[in-house]
């Protein structure tokens, strides 16, 4: 039997309980940076595989190191663990039991994945020449738990050579792995802005500086940036998400608060758009007298494969799953993945693993998100050896 072989009957022997642990997971889904169950589940499995691991790295973060028989690198995979605050309706017979948190993005399935990798190898830890390295990951879709773990120590230890990403995609039939040449998604940036005027009677508008009108004509030059300041080839998205102001409807308001959200295929045109809505905030600022604050955050970076080992990982994926079944897609998306920390920091090939269920159309954050199951033996097979085409 070969090692091939081996995985195969492996990852089918594992599959039940990777799919039970990803639906009690799914059951008791947590927020981020509070995913203590889920961690603690990590953890226990982990420790039935007899791999040590680091434990409450940025808070409820994991690093686990699979260490081979023989001296070679260190190839990392990430899963993020953490839900969403959606309600999940009733139907599944694990869905949510906590009001208002909901895995409808997957990452209970991706934890399982990771999981099945690491029992999978350690079956053959004799046989590796390398260590192989689990980051489960909190906080993702407030996309600051990569950065907090890398800040606290995550590559302390041991610096991964390669790193492995992967996202579940319910647009893709379950089989098919989707792929992209260079961006996978984009980077980030939050920033939250205070307008400044002065309050006064409705009726006596000479009296007071208005922050409404600030606001009003804050978002309709912000919104000129990206159609009039942008190359039209590049990719970019402002969008002010929320915004209050005012007490009464006959008090001019003095306050007016916005918070908003920048998205960029590049470093360059997100510090662009920095630059033209602080210049917008001083043009206010000179012509309505309002004055601001304005707190600008950097989330993640775009990212981006690295075409040599995304090229390895190709051949592993064509092999396993046939040349059809592995399709480029059209284009990146412009969400973001804080999995973009690890990947600047290390080599890395990110993947999307079909997950659609025949007849149920949906995507990522919606209430009625549902994956097939069988991708997660699937999932844990491809990664297994993706991770051992990259020692080699």
């Amino acid at each position: 039997m070969n090692l091939v072989e081996d995985i195969e009957l492996s990852a089918n022997r594992w599959s039940d309980a990777l799919i039970a642990l990803r639906r009690t997971i799914h059951a008791h889904p947590e927020l981020a940076f509070e995913e203590h169950e889920t961690a603690k589940r990590v953890q226990e499995f982990l420790a039935r595989l007899a791999i040590p691991c680091r434990t409450g790295i940025a808070g409820t973060g994991i690093v686990a190191v699979l260490q081979g028989s023989r001296s070679g690198p260190t190839i990392a995979i990430r899963a993020d663990m953490d839900a969403l605050p959606m309600s999940e309706p009733a139907g599944l017979p694990f869905a949510s039991t906590v009001p208002g948190k909901m895995h409808s993005c997957g990452h209970d399935a991706h934890t399982a994945i990771a999981l099945g990798v690491a029992a999978v190898l350690s079956e053959q830890r004799e046989h590796l020449g390398g260590d192989v390295m689990f980051i489960f990951q909190p906080a993702e879709e407030m996309l600051s738990g990569a950065r907090a773990m890398l800040e606290a120590g995550a590559f302390d230890d041991s610096k991964p050579d390669a790193i492995l990403g992967f996202h579940n995609w319910p647009q893709l039939a379950t089989g098919v792995v989707g792929w992209h040449p260079d961006a996978v998604a984009a980077s980030s940036d939050a920033f939250d802005v205070t307008l400044k005027g002065v309050a006064g009677h409705g009726a006596h508008p000479h009296l007071a500086v208005d922050a409404i009108i600030g606001a009003a004509q804050f978002v309709d030059q912000v919104q000129t940036v990206v159609s009039r300041e942008i190359a039209p080839i590049s990719s970019a998205v402002v969008t002010i998400g929320r915004i209050n102001g005012g007490t009464a409807r006959n008090i001019i308001a003095s306050s007016v608060e916005m918070n908003a959200s920048v998205r960029t295929l590049e470093s360059a045109i997100a510090d662009k758009i920095e630059a033209a809505v602080r210049r917008i905030l001083e043009g206010l600022k000179t012509g309505l007298r309002v004055d601001y604050e304005l707190k600008w955050t950097k989330l993640t970076p775009a990212l981006r494969n690295d075409k040599p080992t995304m090229s390895r990982v190709l051949d592993v994926a064509r092999a396993m799953l046939g040349p059809a079944n592995v399709i480029e897609m059209p284009f990146p998306s412009m969400g973001s993945d804080d999995y973009a920390w690890f990947a600047e920091r290390v080599p890395s090939a990110h993947l999307r693993i079909g997950s659609k269920i025949d007849g149920h159309d949906t995507a990522i954050h919606r209430h009625d998100f549902q994956l097939n199951e069988k991708m997660i033996p699937l999932g844990t097979k491809l990664m297994t050896r993706a991770v051992l085409e990259l020692m080699r």
